[in-house]
């Protein structure tokens, strides 16, 4: 009927043109933060705790030299008394919810990427302002703009199913106060601590 002489020229189409089939696969790429927040779900459900600490997270856990905590290196760099018992409370918001998941191996692979991550863009974009003697108020606008902002809009992607840790902004900044009083972030120049 149709015979093997079939010929089509000068076709337009909003899309694909085939004489047969056309098989299109939408495969969209897990990340690395995506496996992680299932493996999470996937742990909790299965109650699979690991014992440990992960090596990279034990890095963040170490307090490194300096003798001075959070509230001191905060009212250092000309904190108030109110700013720092907010950084307090942001740490230990944080704290909390790390204390709670430190048995299940994601999500301490998970905060220490997020640690990671902090600690470049601080040494990146808020160590120099620091060095510089920023005002605090542009010190911590700045904070938000290049650290707190930028892994909320990842994690509300990536980690749009998690249903356990559930990061808020909050949670971020807490992170921040968190490698501050282990003396991973300084918010003034001393030296060479």
């Amino acid at each position: 009927m149709f015979g093997d002489d079939i010929r089509q020229n000068n076709i337009t189409a909003g899309g694909n043109v085939a004489g047969r089939d056309i098989h299109v696969h939408n495969y969209t790429p897990i990340t690395w933060y995506q496996r992680r927040f299932q493996s999470l779900a996937d742990e909790i459900e299965k109650d699979q705790r690991y014992e440990k600490t992960i090596e990279d997270l034990e890095y963040f856990e170490t307090v490194l030299d300096g003798k001075k905590g959070l509230e001191g290196k905060l009212a250092d760099s000309g904190h108030t008394k109110l700013e720092i018992s907010l950084a307090i409370r942001q740490k230990q918001k944080f704290a909390k919810k790390q204390e709670k998941y430190k048995y299940y191996e994601s999500a301490q692979r998970i905060n220490s990427h997020l640690f990671a991550e902090i600690l470049m863009k601080f040494n990146d974009f808020i160590k120099p302002m620091v060095e510089a003697n920023e005002d605090r108020h542009k010190i911590l606008s700045s904070i938000c703009r290049y650290i707190v902002d930028p892994i909320m809009q990842k994690l509300n992607l990536e980690g749009a199913d998690d249903e356990y840790l559930c990061y808020d902004a909050v949670d971020v900044l807490g992170m921040v106060y968190y490698l501050t009083g282990g003396c991973h972030i300084n918010w003034k120049d001393y030296g060479n601590v």
